[in-house]
């Protein structure tokens, strides 16, 4: 029975120090987002369905708003951040040394309108709301009023902030007649609008994926497979037999009830998405022109060295894998 006993507890701690070797294998990684957001999507499948681990990392995936993820990656506190690559390049152009890697979804807003309103001459002389002057969604305004042949001076640009639940509100009270914003919480809440124009049709950049020049030279291999992990799981996420798997991700970060939500959430942001995200700097560029007459020193930002798509296109030419 001793016996027994003994050969019993050599085989649990046989299996527990196999397993903590195990462990120790694996890198540790800390890569931050800035909000919850049904673009996410691609991180939350790369971590959900074990890709990260496949890759022999041990990721930590948390949120870390605005600034403050910018802040934590250039101190080291993250090893990649997935963040507006605005406020990126305005860092680096002031001599942070991050860099691009991967460019994870055209921006979702849209300029969208009281459902009665269906053109842009509609909305001249009125109110249209923006999150702040100056900020992201105000240059993305100016972008999407251009498209449809409106200048900024042929509306009257409203700031609210406090968050996208405030500046629903105020367009649902009829405050202004516009608003740029992203849509989920209209489709959430089932508020009537219609689209004037589609930050997506004009490849307006996003959110990337950040990380420290310094780190990316210092730890080559496990950039490659994080980028890879990322890869990995956009390619299992599109695959239309893990559908009901992907909406059970979604479900876990934002919990919805609602059959037609959850299908918007979907194909706005699983269906189009490519496998490969890489960042096209011709785009990036125009974006960041209508930024560089309030920040001058983005004029000097070289995208050559900002933007590094190596990874992703050797990652491409190994099949994925």
């Amino acid at each position: 029975m001793l016996s027994l006993v003994i050969a019993t507890l050599f085989m649990f701690l046989s299996a527990t120090q196999s397993f903590s070797a195990e462990s120790q294998k694996l890198d540790s990684v800390r890569i931050g987002y800035s909000s919850i957001s049904s673009s996410r999507i691609a991180l939350w499948a790369a971590d959900e369905a074990g890709f990260f681990k496949k890759q022999g990392l041990a990721a930590e995936v948390i949120v870390t708003p605005g600034i403050t993820g910018t802040q934590a990656l250039i101190a080291g506190e993250l090893q990649m951040y997935l963040g507006g690559v605005d406020s990126a390049a305005l860092a680096a152009s002031r001599g942070s040394d991050l860099v691009v890697l991967a460019t994870a979804e055209p921006i979702e807003y849209k300029l969208i309108a009281q459902p009665g309103l269906k053109s842009a001459k509609d909305l001249k002389g009125k109110k249209v709301i923006v999150d702040r002057i100056g900020g992201t969604s105000y240059y993305i305004s100016l972008q999407l009023l251009e498209k449809v042949g409106l200048k900024s001076g042929d509306v009257d640009l409203l700031q609210v902030g406090g968050g996208g639940n405030q500046r629903v509100a105020a367009f649902t009270s009829g405050l202004a007649v516009a608003l740029v914003t992203a849509t989920d919480r209209f489709e959430q809440l089932k508020i009537p609008y219609s689209v004037i124009a589609d930050a997506k049709d004009l490849q307006i950049k996003g959110n990337s994926y950040l990380t420290t020049r310094k780190f990316r030279d210092q730890n080559r291999d496990v950039v490659l497979r994080t980028v890879r992990a990322l890869v990995q799981g956009r390619r299992w996420m599109k695959d239309p037999k893990n559908r009901s798997q992907v909406l059970k991700i979604y479900s876990r970060y934002m919990p919805s009830s609602d059959p037609a939500f959850m299908d918007h959430m979907y194909r706005r942001n699983v269906e189009p998405v490519p496998v490969y995200p890489y960042t096209n700097v011709d785009d990036l560029r125009i974006f960041l022109s209508y930024l560089s007459e309030a920040n001058p020193t983005l004029k000097n930002l070289k995208l050559a060295d900002f933007v590094d798509n190596s990874y992703l296109k050797r990652i491409e030419q190994e099949g994925g894998n």
